[in-house]
């Protein structure tokens, strides 16, 4: 606008014998372009105005985002401390393509193992037909996993077998079933043991921990971040023990409790506020 100087209009007057008192200023070409230069010089300014502002409002917005996606982040992350104490072996029945569970991988009425979950110890006493493994007429193998939960209808913990292990549950077995395996028993089909085994109650030989996967932005820094966890539930609060924060890397976390509760609900919060 510095190069600009405005035009002062003047109407022209005159008096009653037509006398010009004042001259107009002249309707000239000259007066319209530097008119529409004056325009065309403030449409430009605006325009750069604008612009400025918009890349300023774009910066804060990233600014922002940063915040809530990389600076400042917050969480849920579940922990669970389910272990076999002895037991629970699970094998084939002969000439059948059913299986069973027992103490010593030999069925023995009365015999009973023993388990550690939900915070408290559960026996499950030597069972034979637990589950019926599916034939398998595809041309690719296929996965089941017999696993341990509790049966609110029966008042007990049991085992199940399915394609999947749900959530927070004690994972026992993983059963192969080979292509196109038609048997009426089990001979093809492989167990693999996926027991977590803790024997001594005083001294664990693994550690159960969850990996956390950070939903924003990747730390760039990695490791060089916070992270605070509040306990929101367990089996037993005063069971959890200590909550340590380990392995941290740019896209996620572990945390793991030195305490023998179970099902541990964790709330955490990353703070790296100083990335850039």
């Amino acid at each position: 606008m510095a190069d600009y100087s405005k035009t002062t209009w003047y109407d022209q007057v005159t008096d009653q014998n037509g006398n010009v008192i004042q001259a107009g200023t002249p309707l000239s070409a000259t007066n319209m372009n530097r008119m529409e230069s004056g325009i065309d010089l403030a449409d430009n300014v605006v325009g750069v105005m604008v612009a400025e502002t918009l890349q300023k409002i774009n910066g804060i917005n990233k600014e922002l985002e940063k915040w809530q996606k990389q600076r400042l982040q917050q969480g849920i992350a579940y922990l669970y401390n389910k272990y076999v104490i002895n037991g629970c072996v699970v094998s084939k029945m002969s000439n059948s393509r059913y299986v069973q569970i027992s103490l010593t991988g030999t069925y023995l009425s009365g015999n009973v193992s023993k388990i550690s979950v939900d915070g408290k110890y559960a026996g499950i006493a030597d069972e034979q037909m637990i589950a019926m493994v599916p034939m398998n007429t595809d041309s690719v193998s296929a996965i089941y996993y017999i696993y341990i939960d509790y049966d609110s209808v029966q008042g007990r913990y049991r085992s199940y077998l399915a394609a999947t292990v749900p959530d927070g549950k004690l994972a026992l077995y993983k059963i192969t079933v080979p292509a196109n395996d038609t048997g009426m028993d089990l001979t093809s089909v492989t167990l693999t043991d996926m027991r977590r085994i803790e024997a001594l109650n005083t001294i664990r030989t693994t550690e159960p921990y969850v990996l956390v996967s950070i939903p924003g932005f990747p730390m760039l820094d990695a490791g060089d971040y916070d992270v605070n966890v509040t306990v929101e539930s367990a089996s037993d609060v005063m069971s959890v023990g200590e909550i340590i924060v380990y392995d941290k890397q740019a896209n996620g976390f572990k945390l793991k409790i030195t305490g023998s509760a179970d099902n541990t609900q964790l709330r955490w919060t990353l703070m790296n506020p100083d990335i850039k």
